[in-house]
């Protein structure tokens, strides 16, 4: 109870910080004057000590002016206003915005994003929430004063969320999301992963080698139609995979692969992304050959040592690229349609 007061005074510091930040953002060369406390306090519905605390904060960082018997005023900026105006402020979102830290796909997809938006002349923030319910997400993100936002990383469970920030906060909104999803699904601009077409050159390949017995590490909404794919392949040739397939939340999970792999050998095992390190110590404990015996199926961009096996290249610094170059065009062509793009990811074999 007591931490989620404390997270709920922290939001309502945001808003206002946020809120007097963006006086400043939209007003770069011009001293405006803030609402008084009292004011401030009616409008976010929170006392005035809280008030006085974020205003303290921001005149003690040299964002705000005090002048007895007048008011509180915005302190001139280095702000660089483009054609008298500023450009255009774009958040990028991961998730739901509460990431401890980001993992390889998340980073290469923001920072690329932000890479492209920044050159397409837009200025760019990432957005962390705290907000334990949709209600307070679109409010924590109205509240950031955005005028688009990229959103990596989501699933279906958010596609409401967007549609309201599309709609009703008036947000030009560009999205990458965890499935085969087209833009008729959510309304906005969006980009995906082929996990299933690349599921089924997979499965063409271990056809193609007479491997059927497959252990898959891990089975999530992501993977799901990477081994739809496979099992989509293995159909077609009137076949049917024997699958083991491991879920990632479940507890000792690294420990039941061990003992699973100590008592028998699979004839092909994928792994999903950052986990490949622990499974291949894994199978070199438990003396698996990975050249001939067991074929092995990674992302790329978790090996970092010597492999054999099949390698899915995902692009994701090219496709965050993609995604901010897009959003950028909207700013320059509000009448820009919406558009899905799926992204086709390659299969290779290496040190075959």
């Amino acid at each position: 109870m007591q931490e989620q007061e404390s997270k709920s005074r922290l939001r309502e510091r945001v808003k206002i910080r946020h809120y007097i930040m963006n006086l400043i953002y939209r007003h770069p060369n011009e001293k405006q004057r803030i609402p008084g406390s009292n004011e401030l306090a009616a409008m976010f519905g929170v006392g005035r000590a809280t008030v006085t605390r974020v205003l303290r904060s921001l005149t003690e960082g040299g964002y705000l002016e005090g002048h007895r018997g007048i008011g509180t005023f915005t302190k001139h900026q280095n702000f660089i206003p483009v054609r008298g105006e500023m450009p255009p402020l774009v958040g990028l979102l991961a998730g739901d915005g509460k990431y401890f830290y980001y993992p390889y796909h998340v980073w290469s997809l923001m920072a690329n994003s932000g890479l492209a938006l920044t050159r397409g002349g837009c200025n760019v923030r990432t957005l962390n929430l705290t907000g334990p319910d949709e209600e307070t997400l679109y409010t924590e993100i109205t509240h950031q004063y955005l005028d688009g936002l990229v959103a990596l990383d989501i699933g279906p469970q958010r596609f409401e969320l967007i549609r309201r920030l599309r709609e009703e906060a008036g947000l030009k909104v560009i999205l990458q999301v965890t499935g085969n999803i087209d833009a008729d699904a959510v309304g906005a601009d969006s980009f995906s992963f082929d996990f299933r077409q690349a599921g089924v050159e997979i499965g063409r390949r271990l056809l193609a080698e007479g491997r059927s017995k497959l252990y898959f590490i891990f089975l999530n909404e992501v993977t799901a139609y990477l081994l739809e794919g496979i099992r989509s392949a293995f159909a077609a040739a009137g076949k049917t995979p024997e699958v083991t397939a491991f879920d990632w939340g479940s507890p000792g999970v690294f420990s039941e692969i061990a003992e699973r792999l100590r008592a028998e050998a699979p004839e092909a095992l994928y792994v999903h992304g950052e986990h490949y390190d622990t499974v291949r110590d894994i199978l070199d404990e438990c003396g698996i050959d990975t050249r001939k015996q067991c074929r092995l199926v990674a992302e790329s961009h978790a090996i970092h040592s010597e492999y054999h096996g099949l390698r899915i290249d995902i692009p994701f610094e090219e496709t965050g690229f993609e995604i901010g170059k897009r959003i950028a065009r909207h700013f320059r062509d509000p009448s820009l349609a919406p558009e899905h793009r799926s992204i086709p990811l390659s299969v290779s074999p290496d040190g075959l």
